[in-house]
């Protein structure tokens, strides 16, 4: 994963150029060979295929191959405490595999690819996502059918806290019965709407809306009680004719918003409801979590459907733990934020270290310093009860081995037979740091 991302930050035209001995990235050069990368990448599963149901069974699962991230992802996105207002919208795995799943979004800056329905914070944190494939309406008993769409809805608020939260979506999902549904449960609603939708509602038709003699700005607004809920629609006139619907918000108060008008050449202000306010301040996340894919995308390609998916979702996840970091570094005071060049390249650093840290000393060839403590701190071992000795994952950390003053006492460096005052907090050890010897450095590499 560490090489991936640094792939996504720093781009060559070819990946074997990346481990060029003329201009490769030395980075990625230690962590491992060209060949041991494409050997991973070409035998990389996620599931069992002996255990891939049949086309003709009902269980058949079409993600039976990356189910298990799905899963994974889910599951963990979901520890994070959901904000007061979500969105939910369509995005792309953007790709050119030639699959019987690949849909076309004309409206998507990628056109082509896989889509996903996520549901996002305002600040694009993805809560919960799933994959479409043209099979999924899973329904629980006491849920109602919506159809393909508004069931996704459904599906996706399964796990938003109740009598707190909005949720936002465009006309491609809202319908009466599911914004009355999801007020019932306890989750207020706002999402565009297509007129045909509103049946008996009397608001002007568009084309009537985009007469010369309306004036730009002109809105209708009309309230009802459903099922034992209020909502209200309000349809409203701006460069094209725009129709929403809340069971939580309406047209009052109502502001201004300047526009530039062709005719006069000249910039007015026209009236515009709150329910349109509130709903443009609201409804971006998706498309601002997809603004961040698209900075530093792992666009590697790769013939087999579900490693572009597996990218995808991996991207998500970075961004995910970026926006994560930068709300716990906004508590601390006096702390600086990474952008996020600088986060995907610390944490593809961190990555690589955590590789290392668990690779196997028994290489070839003569060995190194960090082999040869490790050899000899299991060498000590063996010879009987010995003071416990941190793993090497933690000795080469580099994070929090803080000096600190103790009793003389001798040297836990394999081979050295001085003494010292200095012990190291998180290893729990004493090591000699004088202007002769540094078994502090020599212990933690």
């Amino acid at each position: 994963m560490a090489i991936l991302i640094y792939m996504s930050v720093i781009k060559y035209p070819n990946v074997r150029l990346y481990w060029s001995n003329t201009v490769g990235f030395q980075p990625i050069k230690d962590i491992m060979t060209v060949n041991r990368f494409e050997t991973i990448r070409r035998f990389l599963h996620f599931n069992n295929n002996e255990k891939h149901l049949p086309k003709e069974h009902p269980q058949h699962d079409r993600l039976h191959k990356i189910r298990p991230i799905i899963s994974h992802l889910n599951e963990k996105f979901a520890l994070v405490p959901m904000e007061q207002r979500l969105s939910i919208d369509e995005q792309m795995c953007a790709t050119f595999v030639a699959h019987f799943m690949k849909q076309y979004l004309p409206n998507k800056p990628h056109k082509w690819g896989f889509k996903l329905y996520v549901m996002c914070s305002v600040k694009g944190y993805a809560h919960k996502f799933e994959i479409y494939t043209g099979q999924e309406n899973e329904r629980l008993p006491d849920e109602p059918d919506f159809g393909p769409v508004g069931n996704v809805v459904v599906r996706l608020a399964r796990g938003v806290p109740r009598h707190i939260n909005l949720i936002y979506f465009d006309n491609f999902y809202t319908s009466v019965p599911l914004v009355t549904y999801l007020a019932k449960q306890g989750i207020y609603s706002l999402g565009t709407v297509q007129s045909n939708r509103l049946v008996n509602c009397k608001l002007p038709d568009k084309k009537t809306m985009m007469k010369k003699s309306v004036p730009r700005g002109t809105y209708e607004e009309q309230m009802t009680e459903f099922d034992g809920i209020d909502v209200t629609a309000v349809t409203w006139k701006d460069n094209k004719v725009v129709t929403f619907l809340s069971s939580y918000v309406g047209a009052e108060p109502v502001g201004q918003v300047e526009r530039f008008d062709k005719a006069n050449k000249t910039r007015i202000k026209i009236s515009c409801p709150h329910i349109i306010k509130e709903y443009n301040a609201h409804m971006g996340g998706v498309d601002l979590m997809d603004s961040f894919i698209g900075r530093y995308r792992i666009a590697m390609r790769s013939r087999k459907w579900y490693l572009r998916i597996f990218y995808h979702l991996l991207d998500m996840t970075v961004i995910n733990s970026w926006l994560v970091y930068k709300d716990l570094k906004i508590t601390e005071a006096n702390s600086s934020v990474l952008n996020l060049c600088h986060y995907r390249l610390e944490l593809a650093e961190v990555l690589a270290k955590v590789n290392n840290s668990f690779e196997l000393c028994n290489k070839r060839g003569r060995p190194s310093t960090s082999n040869s403590v490790e050899m000899e701190i299991q060498a000590k071992k063996r010879r009987g009860p010995a003071q416990h000795i941190p793993p090497k994952d933690i000795r080469t950390d580099n994070v929090g081995h803080w000096p600190g003053n103790c009793v003389r006492s001798r040297c836990k460096m394999p081979g050295c037979k001085g003494y010292t005052q200095t012990r190291y907090e998180k290893c729990g050890v004493a090591l000699c740091l004088t202007t002769t010897k540094n078994c502090f450095k020599n212990f933690h590499m």
